[in-house]
């Protein structure tokens, strides 16, 4: 089929990726560079500490405490956790590499650091051994004299969202619905049996299911012929692609993923997965075989087979991380199973129909290839990526689907967003000053606020497929009360093709204390 004009769209947005970025990192590249030092970070897997020592908690390392605590100023040197700390970090935030020794560390994309040694061993004889209720009552626990060490947490994120459309827009989709409810509610285990680590994770929010199920050795990593290649996890993981996919929901400056990774990039599968980073965190990859099951959002496709891999680097990093630039790439060759594909998008808005679809068809093959880069220069950053799909679908002309995101964002309170070198990705935020009560805006303990702007496209028209082209802007304002509080206002103004367009508004609290 033609292109309709609307195709130069994303070439456009490609371009102002470029722009974009080139902007945010001149004043990087007018500096000239120190020695590069190795930032402290949280390993994405935890060393084993000695499986059979029940004795007294070790002395602490230098480093700050793991898990941050909304009750307390400990907010503010819980910072220190990410790479991206906060202007109140001390001399004890150390960049050599022979002081990250705290044994118990674990750390990966879904939920925040925390370090099971804090289960402090004071032994209630039992029949299970040593058995140890930690400092927060029942959600830490220690089995059979600390050989199983494991931790019950959850989080929640409720949602209000209303809107309107125009005629044209009602007319191909009916009127928005108003309403709240639960958008993602997790139940979840972590913790370490002897010498593994694992994750279990269970979503009860918008989708009901599996939310994470996994393990991963403790210790070393898997070598082949002799030469390290990273630490291996196998189980219910999420395929490593995309800057923004790869960040926690609870994470994200928006609300909702934008366009493109909501709708092209895998989300979780059960497979094999291989990452780790360079000594110096300017480097990260990971990469796995996946198969059986479908992402995130329930389209794209279900796979067969899928070998899925990305890579990140880090020209410019200083000042612990209050300034860099990232860049990075992400491939992935899948062989889908019959007629199952289908790529579909809600515009930014959960409970929001979706507004473009390509419907089912089938292929043979897809390539995926996903380009992204990100700076951040104190309290400003910004991030971009551009995403494809190469079908082979002879019979709908091997359609190929893409799309791209540029954001912005300003912490108007001065906090940097935190970045982890372990998995090139972005972490929590961690207020300077967490809220105390009163007038946010008027005491110095208001917490935190952040600003951010989005320009979002997908492009789903190719070959036979007449799935639609769909453009999003949005704007989010965050108030992060302490580490584990977040209330966001997003407005999205969605504007498919020839359809109209429609004014989105959604509000939400949400609690992720783990």
């Amino acid at each position: 089929m033609n292109r309709s004009p609307g195709r130069h769209t994303t070439s456009l947005l490609v371009f102002a990726v470029g722009i974009a970025m080139a902007l945010a990192a001149a004043p990087l590249m007018g500096q000239s560079p120190p020695a590069w030092p190795t930032p402290v970070v949280t390993p994405p897997s935890m060393p084993t500490p000695d499986p059979v020592d029940v004795g007294p908690t070790p002395t602490p390392t230098p480093r700050p405490s793991a898990e941050p605590d909304p009750e307390n100023d400990s907010n503010r040197a819980a910072s220190e956790q990410a790479v991206g700390p906060s202007a109140a970090a001390s001399d004890e935030f150390v960049a050599k590499k022979d002081q990250v020794t705290n044994p118990g560390d674990v750390a990966f994309t879904d939920y925040a650091p925390f370090n099971l040694d804090e289960i402090e061993p004071e032994p209630i004889k039992s029949k299970w051994g040593n058995f140890v209720a930690g400092l927060r009552g029942i959600g830490r626990y220690s089995l059979f004299d600390g050989k199983v060490k494991f931790r019950l947490g959850g989080s929640i994120m409720v949602d209000a969202t209303a809107g309107n459309g125009t005629e044209a827009f009602e007319e191909a989709y009916g009127p928005i619905d108003s309403g709240a409810g639960f958008r993602l509610g997790v139940l979840y285990a972590v913790g370490r049996i002897r010498n593994f680590n694992f994750s279990f994770g269970l979503d009860f929010g918008a989708d009901l299911g599996v939310d994470s199920a996994w393990i991963e050795g403790a210790k070393g990593g898997l070598e082949v012929w002799g030469h390290y290649l990273g630490k291996l996890r196998i189980g219910f993981v999420g395929e490593p692609f995309s800057l923004e996919r790869q960040a926690s929901s609870y994470n994200i400056s928006f609300l909702e993923r934008s366009l493109p990774v909501q709708t092209i990039a895998p989300g979780y599968n059960i497979g094999a997965l291989i990452h780790d980073s360079s000594r110096n965190g300017r480097v990260s990859w990971a990469a796995g075989i996946f198969s059986i099951g479908s992402n995130n959002e329930k389209n794209a496709s279900n796979s067969r087979l899928s070998l899925t891999g990305r890579f990140t680097y880090l020209p410019v990093y200083r000042d612990e991380g209050r300034k860099l630039i990232h860049v990075g790439f992400g491939v992935s060759s899948r062989s889908p199973t019959g007629s199952d594909i289908r790529y579909r998008a809600r515009p930014e808005a959960r409970y929001v129909d979706f507004l473009v679809d390509t419907g089912s068809f089938s292929a043979s093959h897809q390539t995926l290839l996903g380009l992204e880069a990100a700076t951040v220069s104190g309290p400003l950053w910004a991030t971009a990526e551009y995403i494809r799909s190469d079908t082979s679908a002879e019979l709908v002309g091997n359609p190929t689907f893409q799309g791209g995101y540029v954001q912005v964002g300003w912490f108007i309170s001065g906090e940097t967003k935190p970045y982890r070198t372990n998995s090139g990705t972005f972490d929590r935020v961690l207020p300077h000053h967490k809220y105390e009560g009163g007038n946010p805006f008027k005491k110095r303990g208001g917490g935190a606020w952040e600003v951010a702007g989005r320009i979002s496209y997908l492009d789903l028209d190719d070959g036979l497929i007449e799935g639609g082209e769909l453009a999003d802007f949005s704007a989010s304002l965050n108030w992060y009360l302490n580490a584990t509080v977040r209330v966001a206002l997003n407005y999205v103004y969605a504007q498919p093709r020839d359809r109209g367009s429609a004014n989105i508004l959604i509000l939400r609290v949400q609690y992720n204390p783990w």
